[in-house]
């Protein structure tokens, strides 16, 4: 482990020391937790409310985030095509809905960083239950994504599916950290939210035409729940692309996913859409990993870049 300024950490059983032998760093239920940045609202929300919950919400037919998972995974294995095997990180990990296939496909290194200890937990008891071997080769580290604690060119792969937008302003920092960490020849794999999308969302969720025009002269979008709002960045797809190549990485790919999804989810959270069958799901599926790559109007852009 290194400390967000790339110095060496020594350990002594439990607790991590920067060189000047002050406290950077604890094991705690087999979560390395490091410092976070105090009065962060994306960081106080999610730790509110026990982080994002992806593995639970995957299991909800017709959810978003069952739609997209599939989507999403796919991209994960172009991201994979060619990985010697060494480190992948996954920022802004969560509970491991992306970070689950590294470990299935036998990565010896996998690294997932979020700032939700509770997230993180629950992530590394479901790996013990399923398999406790997989633990061997997960390191789990609550931490903030402005100061990723891993040293420069320590990954192969890394990925970071819609968490960097949470940072708003400090978004380059973000992405200038993930790129620090990447080794030269290795690739990213990062996701964010669409405009378009982003404007769709507020129409359904968070006030209808008023929530909508609010939000169209920004790049912001809120979600959350009504009495804690959170602001996160959406993007353009050349604004998106863009603030990668501003990181001096080069684009190998560029898709999405498509906005499809949330339209499906929203209808069925009104009870305007019954669950599908088997092979309306198996259709709706492969339509939508068409759409990620064809299609125009998107929930989240979706890049692979190379340093």
């Amino acid at each position: 482990m290194r400390s967000s300024g790339g110095d060496v950490l020594t350990r002594d059983g439990r607790d991590f020391f920067g060189p000047d032998g002050s406290p950077v760093a604890r094991l705690d239920r087999g979560v390395v937790r490091f410092g976070l940045p105090q009065d962060d609202a994306s960081i106080d929300f999610f730790t509110s409310v026990g982080g994002t919950h992806f593995h639970e919400r995957s299991q909800v037919p017709l959810a978003m985030t069952t739609l997209d998972t599939p989507v999403y995974h796919g991209y994960m294995a172009r991201l994979r095509e060619g990985a010697p095997q060494g480190a992948v990180v996954d920022v802004g990990g969560g509970d491991g809905r992306n970070t689950w296939p590294w470990l299935a496909w036998g990565h010896p290194r996998v690294v997932v960083v979020d700032p939700v200890f509770e997230s993180l937990s629950r992530l590394r008891g479901r790996v013990a239950a399923h398999d406790p071997s997989w633990l061997e080769r997960l390191l789990l580290v609550e931490s903030d994504s402005r100061s990723l604690p891993l040293a420069s060119g320590f990954a192969d792969r890394l990925l970071s599916i819609e968490a960097l937008a949470y940072l708003n302003e400090d978004y380059p920092l973000g992405l200038s950290e993930c790129a620090r960490v990447v080794k030269p020849g290795g690739k990213l794999l990062i996701a964010d939210r669409d405009y378009e999308g982003g404007l769709v969302m507020q129409a359904f969720y968070f006030g209808g035409l008023k929530g909508l025009l609010n939000a169209a002269p920004t790049r912001d979008i809120w979600d959350g729940r009504p009495d804690f709002l959170v602001r996160n960045r959406s993007f353009t797809r050349s604004e998106f692309q863009d603030a990668i190549t501003e990181q001096n990485l080069t684009v190998l790919f560029s898709g999405g996913i498509s906005a499809m999804s949330l339209i499906i989810s929203f209808l069925r959270s009104k009870g305007l859409q019954e669950d599908a069958a088997p092979a309306e799901l198996d259709a709706l599926r492969e339509l939508l990993a068409k759409l990620g790559e064809a299609g125009s109007f998107r929930r989240s852009h979706v890049i692979i870049a190379q340093k």
